[in-house]
């Protein structure tokens, strides 16, 4: 960590307190006197907040995937029902054209 860029940031006391409560118990002082790891503290509160971004995210592709999946197989579903939609009114005017042009040569008869 030594070779990492120094960042500066201003945090609310009410935080900071909560903060150095936590360094306490989970990163304690390695000398005596000394003051536990706050930096540590934050060090893991931004990883963690990452995680669950990068985790959202990943939920979001996840998502959208199946998103795009149900769209196909509606689409597909969709372009089955239109063609046999098409498909009965076709037979359908084929009859009733076929019908018609009985009607019309019994006349003419």
């Amino acid at each position: 960590m030594a070779n990492s860029p120094l960042v500066s940031l201003r945090i609310p006391p009410e935080i900071l307190s909560e903060i150095d409560e936590l360094a306490e118990k989970l990163y304690p002082p390695r000398k005596t006197g000394g003051k536990p790891n706050r930096s540590q503290v934050i060090l893991d509160a931004i990883a963690n907040f990452l995680e669950q971004n990068q985790s959202l995210k990943g939920g979001e592709l996840e998502l959208e995937e199946k998103i795009k999946q149900i769209l196909v197989k509606y689409q597909e579903n969709l372009e089955k029902q239109i063609q046999s939609y098409i498909d009965e009114k076709f037979v359908a005017y084929a009859y009733n054209l076929k019908q018609d042009l009985r009607h019309i040569g019994k006349a003419l008869k």
